[in-house]
């Protein structure tokens, strides 16, 4: 059996399909076509057989019946033949010649016996003569005797047999006796077999035709069951499903225009409840939209909103015809790639810092060299005093992490040739609540990059740092003498992808947003002008405690 494989479009054998995966299976229980055939062929026979038999019991009593019709049938035609009635009526000549006579009758009939009584019941005829003058034995010798007529199955001299009584009547209506013609049951037995020989071969054809069938079922199964047991199907779809619900990604599987498959995070990324997913298939028309399927580019995944949720959807071809489509949180997305950024940035901090030792290291060596120690003496005071201000300046924020991250923004603007300035009035309490001090690390390195992102390329760039508390909460104040936040963008600054240095920016921001509404805190920006006349664009984090 070979399916399509959704990577080539090309054809895998099951084989392939055994060796990705190590599906479950329970070697004890037979194969499924030869449970099926089995089953099958149980179902046909316990069907089969109890109708043969219901059909042998009728034909048993159609024979009997008929039979019983022929031999009263038969009876009356004997009870009817002028020599009977006049041997009953004491024709001597007549009864001399009866017994030959009716013998000869019942060899034509195809009888057993037939047997004529006067009313007595003593034998005037009988296919054995020494039975003659004995009385007849078996069955109601009442009824003749009133003029009716009866058939009964009885144990005669000769055996069992079915028989009938039919009373013979003289010209006055008188009973002068009866007559009888008789068929033993060996007999009916006989044409039953013969019966049952003939029906014996449609019995077993009708079997064969049945065992062929459910073979030919059993193997049309088999392989639309990728030659696969029932457990192993369901062992290898329990774990599909288990591997599907654990992906990050949301996946949707489209066939015709109807979503047959829906991950829990593809729900959840749509915002689609429970009680839709349990009616599936649903239009993907209601989901997504129906033009990303028409040409689908797996090398590019599309950027879509869905209930204000920007999603980056992928689709890929899958056999019959149908499409996988893949769903991942965009926000998410840009969150981990403004992590990676801010990474970057670190890792820009030390190479700058790196680049900036070592060309003091150079500068100093040829300093030495050329006999200048007084000048390198000055160099290195005056690094040393740059350093030690700068540490000097940032120890009353007491937090190692924060301390190290601000001495690192020092570093980072003096590559940049912007001069950052930490407010004296700087200070932090040696404890602070859970979050807090996460919360301040993570606005003070956005507030402070985006001033320097802000500042670039412009002379006498100035950040103005502030980080300060009191008894009624804490306040993070970022300044700089940048262009300033542009209008249409003032109101939706702290929203996520919104950014004025162009798509696919706008997550520290949102990021700060977000933690700060969940330690209610606020966020806020303006824009105002110094003592001087300097504008500077400020942003203030106010942390309540």
């Amino acid at each position: 059996m070979l399916f399509r494989s959704s990577s080539n479009s090309g054809l895998v054998s099951v084989s392939n399909l055994a060796r990705e995966v190590a599906l479950p299976h329970t070697p004890r229980l037979l194969r499924v076509q030869s449970r099926l055939f089995l089953s099958i062929a149980a179902a046909f026979l316990l069907l089969a057989l109890p109708l043969a038999l219901l059909a042998t019991v009728t034909l048993r009593g159609t024979i009997h019946r008929t039979y019983a019709e022929r031999a009263l049938r038969e009876s009356r035609l004997i009870a009817t033949l002028p020599p009977v009635r006049a041997a009953l009526e004491g024709d001597r000549q007549a009864r001399a010649g009866l017994n030959g006579l009716i013998n000869g009758y019942r060899a034509l009939l195809g009888a057993d016996y037939v047997v004529v009584t006067d009313r007595s019941t003593r034998r005037l005829t009988h296919p054995n003569p020494a039975r003659l003058g004995e009385r007849m034995v078996g069955g109601d010798f009442q009824s003749f005797l009133v003029g009716r007529s009866v058939t009964e199955t009885v144990e005669g001299t000769l055996g069992r047999s079915v028989r009938a009584k039919v009373p013979v009547l003289a010209g006055d209506g008188r009973v002068l006796g009866l007559a009888s013609v008789g068929f033993l049951l060996p007999r009916l037995g006989e044409v039953f077999q013969a019966v049952v020989r003939v029906a014996l071969p449609w019995y077993a054809g009708a079997l064969v035709l049945a065992l062929l069938l459910a073979s030919l079922l059993a193997r049309r199964v088999r392989r639309e069951m990728l030659d696969l047991e029932p457990e192993q199907i369901a062992g290898g779809l329990l774990h599909y499903r288990t591997v599907l619900n654990a992906l990050e990604e949301g996946v949707l599987v489209v066939q015709g225009g109807q979503v047959h498959v829906m991950n829990p995070q593809a729900r959840a990324l749509l915002g689609v409840g429970k009680d839709t997913a349990e009616t599936l298939p649903v239009p993907l028309a209601r989901l997504l939209p129906t033009a990303l399927l028409e040409d689908p580019s797996p090398e590019s995944p599309i950027p879509v909103t869905v209930r204000d949720r920007p999603l980056l959807v992928s689709v890929r071809p899958a056999p019959d015809g149908a499409q996988v489509v893949t769903l991942r949180d965009l926000a998410r997305m840009r969150a981990l790639a403004d992590e990676l950024t801010q990474a970057r940035r670190y890792a820009d901090l030390l190479r700058a810092q790196t680049h900036e030792f070592t060309n003091r290291l150079h500068t100093l060596a040829g300093l030495l060299q050329l006999g200048e120690t007084r000048e390198a003496l000055n160099l290195i005071y005056a690094q040393s005093n740059r350093h030690a201000a700068h540490a000097e300046a940032v120890r009353a924020l007491r937090h190692v992490r924060l301390v190290a991250l601000v001495l690192g923004k020092y570093e980072r603007a003096a590559e940049l040739g912007l001069t950052l300035t930490l407010d004296p009035l700087s200070t932090l309490p040696d404890a602070l609540p859970p979050g807090v001090l996460d919360l301040i690390e993570l606005s003070v390195g956005n507030l402070l990059e985006n001033a320097f992102e802000a500042l670039h390329g412009q002379p006498s760039g100035q950040v103005h740092l502030l980080i300060a508390y009191d008894p009624e909460g804490l306040v993070v104040e970022v300044r700089d003498n940048g262009p300033g936040v542009p209008a249409p963008l003032a109101a939706t600054l702290t929203q996520r992808g919104v950014s004025s240095k162009g798509p696919g920016r706008g997550v520290g921001l949102a990021l700060v947003q977000r933690r700060a509404d969940d330690l209610g805190a606020t966020l806020t920006h303006d824009r105002r002008a110094d003592a001087t006349g300097q504008h500077w664009t400020r942003f203030t984090l106010e942390v309540p405690l």
